[in-house]
């Protein structure tokens, strides 16, 4: 095969377009538990509202209150994959297997926000969020009565346990005391947990007869990305507007070559390269949302 303008150019349309075929085809898992920020920059602050009160009979004149606010940053990291082509390979007109190397690329792209979240809930056992304790902790100062928990040890997924984390997530409060009314609706697992998920909330009768008083009470969600942490699960409440975790967006998967003869990568390495640029960074959303749970 020559090499001209017009060869390159149909490359890039078909690489491209083996890039485009992966990304379409591949399923996202964190949406669900997800709130997903535009960034301008590369660090944001956000000031989650501390005070979350409730309306008030309207007795006498208002009360005035302040947005007590608590900083919490997230920075933008940059990420990359690259494939070389061989200036060779293209003159002797053996492409055939790239296709299905730039339609990986696309699988890897899109799954970058799948392990980007995953890796970011599985460290907020050890990551603070925005009250200055770790984002799984059992110490939230939020309640003036004490203390409460959004991570529980011992408690492999079974029926009895999912219920005390439900019960427990259900009766949290706010700063002044009153109930946030939370009510869990997604049961986050890794792979091997799916069956005994399905079993206490998927299922309409139990085991021994009669009926199942947790079937219905969540959706079950399976994220192959937290397969590496086999008796972790996590229950979830997701109808807030801000979710468990969040995504931030500085600059999504975007896919580019350097294909000029004239380029030193082509003078040195005798090769045109291809390959996809991501900005973006995961942080946590309200701690009250999210519980997490380990055997």
């Amino acid at each position: 095969m020559i090499i001209t303008p017009t060869t390159l150019q149909n490359l890039q349309t078909g690489f491209s377009t083996s890039y485009q075929r992966g990304f379409e085809r591949t399923p996202q898992f964190t949406d669900a538990f997800t709130m997903t920020v535009p960034s301008t920059t590369d660090l944001e602050t956000y000031g989650w509202m501390l005070d979350l009160a409730d309306l008030r009979e309207w007795v006498g004149p208002r009360t005035i209150r302040n947005f007590v606010t608590a900083s919490y940053q997230i920075r933008n990291k940059k990420y990359e994959l690259t494939y070389g082509v061989s200036v060779d390979e293209i003159e002797d007109d053996r492409l055939g297997l790239y296709d299905m190397k730039f339609e990986l690329m696309g699988y890897r792209s899109k799954v970058w926000k799948d392990k980007l979240l995953a890796t970011a809930l599985q460290a907020g056992v050890s990551t603070a969020s925005f009250d200055g304790v770790n984002f799984f902790a059992t110490t939230h100062p939020l309640n003036p009565a004490g203390n409460q928990s959004n991570n529980f040890t011992s408690s492999a997924l079974t029926s009895a346990n999912y219920n005390t984390v439900r019960t427990s997530m259900i009766g949290y409060t706010s700063n002044n005391g009153d109930n946030l009314g939370i009510m869990p609706n997604l049961l986050v697992v890794p792979p091997q947990l799916e069956i005994a998920a399905r079993e206490i909330v998927s299922i309409p009768t139990i085991a021994t007869g009669g009926g199942n008083p947790y079937f219905g009470t969540a959706q079950v969600l399976v994220v192959p990305a937290l397969a590496n942490q086999a008796t972790t699960w996590y229950l979830m409440d997701t109808s807030s507007p801000i979710k468990p975790l969040v995504f931030q967006v500085r600059q999504a998967p975007m896919f580019a070559q350097q294909t000029s003869p004239d380029s030193d990568a082509v003078f040195h390495q005798d090769m045109y390269f291809y390959g996809v640029k991501a900005r973006g960074g995961a942080g946590y959303g309200l701690w009250f949302n999210a519980a997490r749970s380990i055997a």
